[in-house]
């Protein structure tokens, strides 16, 4: 019993004599003084907040509390919400955003492989010789003191470089005037069992029949899409035709033919069997062997040797040039 005379705290069950009707709340009974000012010194302790407010200012500060709490609720819940809306909008943006930038990846990738094959686009190599000059697959008077002899291969890249950058040069110095015959023999060397070399070789001969084979060369030359990667598939090779300016019912009728498969066997037999070729291109001049690309003035000072024996020749290599493309038989 304490010794200041208070009465002790009596903790009060619920359903007993004075108890709150709110279930499973404890509260302690305190001892208070005169308008519940505590004996002790202390202020009363706070009813649960679960207790009914007994007056009427007591019970709008409660409404007040009660809207206060439910606003901040609200605005909590809807924060939430949205943050989550934003969430889930920012995660689907970027999982578009990956795989549209997925798609855009994978097509540069394509347009790279297929070249201009993705877009069916053929370049006109704006070169045109003389009519006079030209004589199925030979250009130049066949009486020229120089000759220079050509095996290629429509899948070679140097040999490309050969005929459209080193040959336009030598014709307007040398074939026009009489001095040089440039002959071409195409070859099917880099097809590797396929149709990418022999389909082009069997054009050239239908070009020829034609009278258009120098216009169908450029045109092949600077259309050239890879090694044996679908550039030189049939359909397209026929489309090259005709933008070089061949009948296409004709050429078509001709590729398929036996004596175009039996030339262009010939020729690429001899070249490789009884000649013992086998890189592209391989150029003679008067005879002389060279292996790969040269320029239009390195030729020009081999071709000027020719025309002039008291000048000394610069020496000829039968081994392949160090330019040489890697267009090489297997």
């Amino acid at each position: 019993m304490p010794h200041n005379g208070a009465v002790p705290a009596t903790p009060v069950r619920p359903g007993a004599a004075g108890a709150d009707d709110t279930p499973h709340h404890w509260f302690i009974a305190g001892p208070t003084g005169v308008n519940g000012a505590a004996r002790n010194g202390r202020p009363p302790l706070s009813a649960s907040k679960n207790t009914p407010p007994s007056t009427r200012k007591e019970r709008r500060a409660a409404e007040r509390r009660d809207r206060f709490e439910a606003a901040r609720a609200d605005r909590q819940r809807g924060g939430s919400s949205s943050g989550g809306g934003k969430s889930l909008i920012n995660t689907q943006t970027m999982t578009i955003a990956g795989v549209v930038i997925g798609i855009l990846v994978v097509a540069i990738v394509a347009i790279g492989q297929l070249g201009d094959r993705a877009s069916g686009k053929l370049t006109d190599p704006a070169i045109e010789y003389p009519a006079a000059v030209m004589h199925d697959n030979v250009l130049g008077d066949a009486n020229a003191p120089v000759t220079m002899e050509t095996y290629g291969d429509f899948q070679c890249p140097v040999c490309a470089r050969n005929s459209l950058d080193s040959e336009p040069g030598l014709v307007a110095k040398y074939v026009t005037t009489g001095k040089l015959r440039i002959i071409h023999h195409d070859i099917d060397m880099l097809g590797r069992g396929g149709d990418e070399s022999l389909n082009p070789a069997l054009g050239a001969y239908c070009a020829l029949e034609q009278g258009k084979y120098w216009d169908y060369a450029h045109w092949v030359f600077q259309n050239q899409d890879g090694e044996n990667a679908g550039g030189f598939v049939m359909d397209r090779v026929t489309k090259i035709a005709v933008a070089a300016g061949l009948d296409e019912a004709k050429f078509t009728a001709c590729v398929s033919s036996q004596a175009a498969k039996d030339a262009v066997a010939a020729i690429s037999n001899k070249a490789m069997q009884e000649m013992g070729i086998n890189s592209t291109p391989t150029i003679y001049l008067n005879g002389t062997q060279y292996v790969g690309l040269k320029s239009t003035s390195e030729w020009s000072s081999l071709i000027d040797a020719l025309l002039n024996p008291a000048t000394p020749s610069p020496a000829a290599s039968a081994a392949a040039s160090p330019s040489a493309s890697a267009s090489t038989n297997p």
